[in-house]
C-alpha cells in the first residue's frame, strides 16, 4: 500500500534532483522511497551531512550524524561480508 504525501521543497532543488534521478534512471518517487527506507532502517540519515550548518535546526548534532554513519558503515560491512551487496551500475534493475 502506498500513500501520496506532500512536502515543501525549494523548487530549484527539486528540478536539480529530478535531473539527477533521470540521469540515474530512476524516478524521484523511487529516490525518496529509497531515502525513507534507509532512514527507517538506520534510525538516522543514510549519509553524513558534511558542512551542514542547519543540522542544529533539526535537533541533531554532528555527533548524532557520526554515530548514524558508524552504524550504517557497520551494517554495510556486515552485508559485504555476507555477500549481500550488489554493485551499482548506474541504473536500477527493471
Amino acid at each position: 500500500m502506498t500513500e501520496q504525501v506532500r512536502y515543501r521543497i525549494n523548487r530549484n532543488l527539486v528540478k536539480r534532483a529530478e535531473k539527477v534521478c533521470d540521469e540515474l534512471g530512476m524516478t524521484p518517487t523511487q529516490a525518496v522511497s529509497m531515502f525513507f527506507a534507509q532512514l527507517v532502517k538506520l534510525g538516522g540519515l543514510p549519509f553524513r551531512p558534511s558542512s551542514f550548518p542547519a543540522l542544529e535546526e533539526y535537533g541533531a548534532t554532528m555527533a548524532d550524524a557520526q554515530a548514524a554513519e558508524a552504524k550504517a558503515r557497520e551494517e554495510l560491512d556486515a552485508d559485504e561480508r555476507a555477500g549481500r551487496l550488489v554493485p551499482f551500475k548506474g541504473k536500477l534493475p527493471s
